[in-house]
């Protein structure tokens, strides 16, 4: 590698992560001896560059792949700039695959300044909101590859691939597992991820683009006398029902009833009547198949809207998901999950994508206590975040508590759970199954047991990871550390202060 004459960093930067990052580069050890100057990319003069010069780029893209407003002149000056045959290069791109042009502006610039005959030193960064993984396997190969090691970074490819509902991955279904003995039943499924580029953490979120129920269709075919209408609804969603949607039925069938459920008075009415209704109960119901034709009703309707689990796991080849299978009757006609049923009975696969959920990843605190509360297929993600700190190896002190029916019938994960405890990886295991009294006893009354310790946690610092159905746990969690740890004088509860201090992370649905 020719002598380096000067090392610049340039970010380009709308939120400051970028920026947070590059800086965090230009004072990385390896590099320190290059003396890297580190600029926003409209202050790096772009006629100034020349052979011996290295130019690190990290930036994210605004909007739809568009440059950051402090890497606009840069970009604009390099586009007309003749060729830079002497310069070398490596880019670093953050993004949201959530837009499909993800990482839009890095991979340009990429592309720029090849024509513009400058050398990469390695291979494109692309990097979702799970960035840091990435970085702190970029950063030392970096360093190696400018301190002379030019094939250090030959087969490093850090690239998220920007999958989405229409552009999803179909993974093999490598394992089942039954997790309950009651019914509604419990599964472990575990996904296989192998060749899709993705990449994820314990904490983040798998989501799941369904499959319509046969049995839905045919029945919807056969209300409509159509069987076009199978393949028509085939990738539109049924089951989770809009008000805009419900509205347009409610005009258009002329049904006082349907009206009257859409009054903003009625919305538990509503809330009950749409409880394990699909779209055949409301057009039964409500509608005929002249007054909401098809092709009416097509225009309306979504397509099939993905759905979104915690992830089960920590990392690797496969992803495992914790989930509760879906199977009831309602007006005589047996209903499944959208998702559900077919990670359950189906041998075809799913079609899946990740993203990124950095709110319920783990402190990196070694010294910080961990309190996990989940109940039922809640556990899932606490699963996830046990099983990383099991492979990281390092002690750290957790308190686990769990909560669902019967113990004998409902205790999800129990032996690797109660494994984790004789390795030390938990620190504490504590359960609480309803059902199994006279008297319920829920997590709240386990959180409230002297042994649990909630008290001198949160006065530890502890961070509190919550993960279960929002509308019976958040609050009764909640309302026990208030309750146990009050704060005497002070504007606010001891629950929005731990959210306001960062230490709350909470996955409700």
């Amino acid at each position: 590698m020719n002598a380096i004459r000067r090392v610049l960093v340039g970010y380009g930067s709308e939120s400051g992560n970028a920026r947070e990052l590059a800086h965090r580069l230009g004072s990385y050890p390896a590099l320190t001896s290059h003396t890297p100057q580190v600029l926003p990319f409209n202050e790096i003069d772009v006629h100034s560059l020349s052979a011996g010069d290295v130019l690190l780029a990290v930036s994210s893209s605004f909007g739809d792949g568009e440059p950051p407003a402090n890497a606009e002149r840069f970009t604009e000056a390099l586009r007309q700039h003749p060729a830079l045959p002497g310069l070398r290069y490596a880019v670093f791109g953050l993004g949201d695959t959530g837009y499909p042009r993800f990482c839009g502006f890095t991979k340009g610039l990429d592309a720029l300044l090849g024509e513009k005959q400058a050398r990469p030193l390695l291979h494109r960064v692309d990097a979702d909101a799970g960035y840091e993984g990435f970085f702190q396997q970029w950063a030392p190969v970096l360093g190696a590859v400018l301190n002379g090691d030019t094939d250090a970074g030959r087969d490093l490819r850090l690239q998220v691939s920007a999958y989405n509902a229409e552009d999803a991955f179909t993974a093999p279904i490598l394992e089942r597992r039954r997790l309950s003995l009651s019914d509604p039943a419990a599964w472990h499924v575990e996904l296989d991820l192998r060749g899709s580029g993705m990449h994820w953490r314990a904490g983040d979120t798998l989501h799941v683009v369904p499959q319509n129920d046969p049995a839905l269709l045919q029945a919807i075919a056969d209300w409509y006398g159509d069987p076009a209408a199978i393949e028509q609804l085939r990738h539109r969603e049924l089951r989770q029902l809009g008000k805009g949607l419900l509205r347009d039925l409610a005009r258009m069938s002329g049904s006082e009833t349907l009206k009257n459920l859409l009054k903003s008075t009625q919305r538990a009415a509503l809330d009950s009547y749409l409880h394990g209704a699909d779209l055949l109960d409301v057009l039964s119901d409500h509608a005929s198949p002249d007054s909401v034709p098809l092709a009416a009703l097509l225009e309306r309707l979504s397509p099939c809207l993905p759905r979104a689990y915690s992830i089960a796991s920590s990392g690797g080849d496969s992803v495992a998901l914790c989930i509760r299978e879906v199977r009831y009757v309602r007006n005589g006609r047996e209903r499944v999950g959208t998702a559900t049923s077919g990670l359950v009975q189906s041998d075809a696969g799913a079609r899946v994508y990740c993203r990124s959920n950095p709110g319920f990843h783990l402190v990196t605190d070694p010294a910080t206590p961990l309190l996990m509360v989940g109940t039922g297929t809640g556990i899932a993600p606490l699963m996830g975040l046990v099983q990383e700190l099991a492979a990281v190896g390092a002690p750290r002190e957790v308190h686990l508590v769990f909560g669902e029916k019967h113990r004998a019938r409902d205790f999800l994960y129990q032996r690797q759970l109660q494994e984790w405890v004789q390795a030390g990886t938990i620190t504490r295991l504590h359960t609480a199954f309803s059902r199994d009294s006279a008297d319920k006893y829920y997590v709240q009354h386990a959180l409230a047991e002297p042994e649990t310790g909630v008290q001198e946690l949160i006065a530890r610092g502890a961070h509190v990871y919550v993960c279960g159905n929002k509308r019976h746990l958040e609050g009764s969690v909640r309302d026990t550390i208030n309750a146990l740890c009050p704060l005497p004088g002070a504007p606010s509860d001891t629950w929005s202060r731990l959210r306001a201090e960062g230490r709350l992370h909470c996955e409700l649905y």
